[in-house]
């Protein structure tokens, strides 16, 4: 049984999670052993590491390269029909979740027959990727979220 697209979709609370999971790792790095009693501001921590928050953009930037992988792969059709949401399930109370195409569409600004025919050329693909996360990477005066 294939099950639903929720597995594929990134919600806004784990974007959090791995926010979160960042800074600690950011506070926890040899260079500045914060503890969490000495209550310093994610951004003072950022601003002493000299660096911004991008494991996140990371995420998205490697999801997106894969969903080019998966499209060009013509041994398998799997993550096509998962992409184009062709699977059998039975759908929850409550809210529909966002689907995996339409987080790839607002990521790219593209529809899916554009994101099919773009995807098959490797090079225009990495660019598209590269270029939607770059966008919107975390800006670091962000961090009281």
């Amino acid at each position: 049984m294939l099950y639903g697209l929720e597995t594929w979709t990134m919600r806004k609370a784990d974007e959090s999670k791995i926010e979160a999971a960042e800074m600690w790792f950011f506070r926890r790095l040899l260079i500045l052993r914060v503890s969490w009693k000495d209550r310093r501001t994610n951004g003072n921590v950022l601003a002493e590491m000299g660096t911004g928050r991008t494991l996140l953009s990371l995420v998205k930037e490697r999801r997106l390269k894969y969903i080019g992988h998966a499209e060009r792969n013509t041994k398998t059709d799997l993550m096509k029909t998962i992409f184009e949401g062709k699977t059998e399930a039975k759908r929850g109370r409550g809210r529909p979740s966002l689907s995996y195409v339409d987080q790839v569409s607002k990521a790219t600004g593209l529809k899916l027959q554009s994101i099919s025919q773009k995807s098959q050329d490797r090079v225009i693909w990495r660019g598209i990727a590269k270029s939607s996360c770059a966008a919107e990477n975390i800006n670091p005066d962000d961090a009281a979220r």
